[in-house]
C-alpha cells in the first residue's frame, strides 16, 4: 500500500459502518465515499486501493474536462490537444485523498467559470433558408445569441459556484486556496511587492507553539523540506509553476498560480504540514492552463523520471513499511491488558484498521486517560530503538527501568510508564538515542489544541 495515512480512512469507514459515525469528527463526506466502497466490495487493503485509484481517477477526469472548457475551438477537442495531467495526479490521489476530491471540484469551479468558446459553438450552429432576408436574419441571430449567451453565462457561473461549494465541503483548505488564487487574479501586479513583503513579516507573527493549527517552524526551510519529502521531482515542478508560462489569454491566471507557488518558497507555516500540501495543489491546478505541445511533452517526461526516480530510490518517502507490521501488531493486540497503544503515525492507523484495537499517535493526554478501560494499561510500541539498548537500562539506583519488553522485530513493546522514565534518563545524560526517542518514530507530543476542540466540537 502506498499513502502513509490511507488506513486511517478504513478507521473512518469502519466506524461508520459499525455505528453511524466517525472515528474521528469531520465534516468532510470522503468517508462515506469509502464506507461506500467497503459496503460494496468488502472491508479490505484492495478496496482501499481501489479507493486510492478512483482518486486519481477522478483527478484526471477533472483536469481534461476543465481543459476541455477552456481550450478555442479552432484548436480542435482531441484527446491529445487535451494533454496528460503530471504525474502530481498520483502522488496526491495516493497521499492525500481527501485533498484531491475538494481539488477536482476546485478544478471544476475554475473550469466553468471561463469562457467555453468549445461549447457554445455547439449551439450557435444554425441552418438558414435562402430566402431568408438579411434584416430578419440580423434580427433573429442577434437576439437568439443574446438570450443563448446569457443563458450560458448563468448556467456556467451557477456550476462553477455549486463546485466551489463541493470543495469547501470536502476540504476547507482546497476553498481557501482557491480564494487565494482568485484574489491574486484579480489583484494588480503592482502589489505583489507588498504582499511579498508581508509576507516575510508574517512568519514573525505566527506563534511558534505547534499546538495550534497554523505555526511557524523557522529550523525548516521549504526547497530543502520540499527536497526531503519528495526529492527533484517535487523541485522540478515547482520550478516550472514558478517560472513556466502559458497562451496570453491565460496569462493572469498564470501569473497569479505563479505568484502564489513564489510566496511558498519563504517559511511561513510549517511545510509538511501546510505548504507542501498547497505546493502540490498548485502544481496539478496550473496543468489547467499549460500548452500541450513538444516543450511541454519533454517537461512531462522530465518531471515523470524524477518523480519515478524518487519513488525507486526513497520509496519510504511515500509509504510505509506496511509489511513488517503484521506480526507485531498481531502479537501487541493480543496482550490481554492492552487499552490502548502508544505508536508512531503510519502504525497507529494500521494496527487500528487491522486489529479493531485502539491506538494514539501522540501522547496519552488526560481525555485519553480517562477513557482506558478498567484493568488495562498503556503500552508503547517503541521504534528505532534495539531490544538490547532498552533490556540494559537501569536507573539511578541501577534497577532495570523496564519490567516488561517483548521483542517484536523493528518494534520493541513496553508499558508507557516505563518509556516515559527511559527517556527522562535518556534527557538527563544528553543520549544520542534521544534523537530517535523524540522523533516521529516515537510520538511525544500530546495532541494540538486544533485536534482536540476537533474532537469536543466537531471543528
Amino acid at each position: 500500500m502506498f499513502g502513509k495515512d490511507i488506513y486511517w480512512y478504513g478507521v473512518q469507514a469502519v466506524s461508520l459502518l459499525e455505528s453511524g459515525k466517525l472515528h474521528s469528527p469531520d465534516h468532510s463526506p470522503v468517508f462515506h465515499i469509502v464506507a461506500l466502497l467497503f459496503r460494496i466490495f468488502g472491508v479490505s487493503d484492495e478496496t482501499l486501493l481501489g479507493f486510492q485509484i478512483l482518486t486519481c481517477v477522478w483527478l484526471v477526469f477533472s483536469v481534461f474536462l476543465s481543459r476541455f472548457l477552456i481550450m478555442e475551438a479552432k484548436k480542435g477537442i482531441g484527446v491529445l490537444s487535451l494533454g496528460i495531467p503530471s504525474i502530481v495526479v498520483f502522488v496526491l490521489g495516493f497521499l492525500y485523498p481527501k485533498q484531491s476530491w475538494a481539488l477536482g471540484f476546485l478544478i471544476l469551479s475554475i473550469g466553468f467559470s471561463s469562457p467555453i468558446p468549445t461549447l457554445s459553438s455547439f449551439f450557435s450552429k444554425t441552418t438558414l433558408s435562402p430566402s431568408t432576408t438579411s434584416s430578419s436574419l440580423s434580427q433573429s441571430s442577434s437576439s437568439s445569441f443574446l438570450s443563448t449567451s446569457l443563458l450560458r453565462f448563468r448556467l456556467r457561473w451557477i456550476a462553477s459556484a455549486v463546485f466551489f461549494l463541493f470543495a469547501l465541503w470536502f476540504h476547507p483548505m482546497v476553498a481557501l486556496i482557491g480564494f487565494g488564487i482568485l484574489v491574486f487574479y484579480w489583484m494588480p501586479e503592482k502589489f505583489y511587492p507588498v504582499i511579498f513583503c508581508f509576507a516575510i513579516i508574517l512568519p514573525f507573527l505566527l506563534p511558534q507553539n505547534p499546538n495550534g493549527r497554523f505555526y511557524h517552524d523557522k529550523d525548516i526551510f521549504p526547497l530543502s523540506a520540499a527536497f526531503s519529502l519528495a526529492g527533484f521531482g517535487i523541485l522540478g515542478d515547482w520550478a516550472f509553476l514558478v517560472f513556466g508560462k502559458s497562451e496570453p489569454k491565460f496569462y493572469r491566471m498564470r501569473k497569479a498560480l505563479a505568484f502564489f507557488g513564489f510566496l511558498l518558497l519563504i517559511p511561513i507555516f510549517h511545510f509538511a504540514d501546510i505548504q507542501y500540501r498547497i505546493l502540490l495543489s498548485l502544481i496539478l491546478l496550473v496543468q489547467v492552463f499549460v500548452p500541450w505541445n513538444r516543450f511541454q511533452i519533454l517537461v512531462w517526461t522530465a518531471s515523470a523520471g524524477l518523480w519515478i526516480f524518487t519513488l525507486f530510490t526513497n520509496p519510504n518517502q511515500f509509504r510505509y513499511s506496511y509489511e513488517q507490521m503484521w506480526i507485531p501488531g498481531e502479537s501487541m493486540a493480543a496482550v490481554p491488558n492492552n487499552g490502548l497503544l502508544v505508536a508512531h503515525h503510519g502504525f497507529c492507523e494500521y494496527y487500528h484498521f487491522q486489529f479493531h484495537k485502539d491506538c494514539l499517535s501522540f501522547e496519552p493526554d488526560t481525555k485519553a486517560i480517562s477513557e482506558l478501560p478498567q484493568n488495562t494499561e498503556i503500552y508503547r510500541a517503541v521504534y528505532g530503538i534495539r531490544y538490547e539498548n532498552l533490556l540494559v537500562s537501569k536507573d539511578e539506583n541501577k534497577k532495570p527501568i523496564f519490567n516488561f519488553i517483548r521483542p517484536l522485530g523493528e518494534y520493541q513493546l513496553v508499558r508507557e510508564e516505563d518509556w516515559k522514565k527511559y527517556r527522562l534518563l535518556l534527557e538527563k545524560r544528553n543520549s544520542k538515542l534521544l534523537q530517535v526517542a523524540k522523533s516521529w518514530k516515537n510520538p511525544y507530543k500530546e495532541r494540538p489544541d486544533f485536534i482536540k476542540r476537533k474532537h469536543t466540537n466537531g471543528i
